[in-house]
């Protein structure tokens, strides 16, 4: 490659970062909502799910509203506190454009991770990140994993992670564009994969 291509491809890699910068990479805004018998909503954590029921339990002696929801293609139920029908920390499911947004944010080169940080440390940062429930930091997981180490990581604890991180927004997308999930997940992959750095981009950061 010549050196006028070698500087064209940095500088459309540092737009494409600056425009990431800028995008608002905020889909579906959490809040409080009422909700009805059957209404579909992405859980912070478990990502897409359905209302079943509302509930009243006893709690340490007190008398509380719960709304029991099935999360969507697993068998595990949860029940959520709620008052007067309402619960936080839901959101609607992704729209279109929201949808795009995400794709085109998992496209891009993921950042760097510190150059002596240790495999166990780098473990715990992605573990926090996906564990803050923000669909901001599920992407971010999901492109650092897929561009580093592909869709087979060959560590486990990396495979599971991946597979935590992606199959909640895989399911979500598949019921907000009535594809099958398979489709949905290859998709994500796909997209992911089109910012993995290449061996020439290595040869140029050396």
């Amino acid at each position: 490659m010549s050196v006028a291509a070698k500087t064209a491809k940095t500088a459309a890699k540092k737009t494409r970062k600056s425009d990431a910068k800028t995008k608002t990479a905020r889909p579906a805004q959490a809040d409080s909502r009422v909700v009805t018998i059957g209404d579909i909503l992405a859980h912070p954590v478990h990502g897409p799910v359905r209302v079943l029921a509302h509930r009243e339990r006893t709690v340490r002696g007190e008398r509380r509203e719960y709304v029991d929801l099935e999360v969507i293609g697993d068998a595990m139920r949860i029940s959520v506190p709620s008052d007067d029908g309402q619960i936080v920390g839901m959101r609607d499911l992704l729209s279109e454009k929201e949808i795009t947004e995400v794709l085109d944010w998992l496209q891009e080169t993921a950042p760097e991770r510190p150059k002596r940080e240790t495999w166990a440390h780098r473990m715990k940062s992605l573990t926090m990140q996906l564990q803050s429930g923000k669909l901001s930091e599920r992407v971010s997981v999901i492109r650092y994993i897929l561009q580093a180490s592909g869709i087979s990581p060959k560590s486990l604890a990396e495979r599971n992670m991946l597979r935590s991180a992606l199959d909640p927004l895989a399911t979500e997308i598949a019921i907000a564009r009535g594809i099958e999930k398979d489709a949905a997940e290859q998709l994500l992959v796909e997209t992911a994969a089109l910012g993995a750095p290449t061996a020439e981009d290595e040869k140029v950061a050396a």
